[in-house]
């Protein structure tokens, strides 16, 4: 059908291919930056518990300072390491398609 206009011709549909050539793409950048939100709130939980679990680590044995550190983090794998007075705690994870990630905090034990 030719448009009403002499000489030009009629562009019906148009909006519509456009809109489902584009909503994809919107969707797929907004997906990503709510996953990518995700990860960093997941790092940020992950550096709480490292500091948490270091500072328990101190007065408590390892292995209630590691369940301060997941309960905290709400992750497994919290590790705690010694080296004279200070203690370091180390919580790991990984969230698809971002990279992994550690998270480690040390606290020294004020003589």
């Amino acid at each position: 059908m030719l448009d009403p206009v002499p000489g030009r011709v009629a562009e019906r549909g148009s909006v519509t291919v456009e809109f489902a050539l584009g909503l994809p793409s919107v969707v797929m950048v907004l997906a990503l930056a709510v996953s990518a939100i995700a990860w960093t709130l997941d790092v940020q939980a992950a550096q709480r518990g490292a500091s948490e679990a270091a500072r328990a680590a101190i007065v408590m044995p390892d292995g209630s300072a590691q369940a301060v550190g997941e309960r905290v983090s709400g992750h497994s794998g919290v590790t705690i390491t010694h080296s004279g007075d200070y203690v370091t705690a180390c919580v790991g994870g990984r969230k698809a398609p971002w990279p992994p990630y550690e998270r480690c905090a040390t606290a020294r034990a004020v003589p």
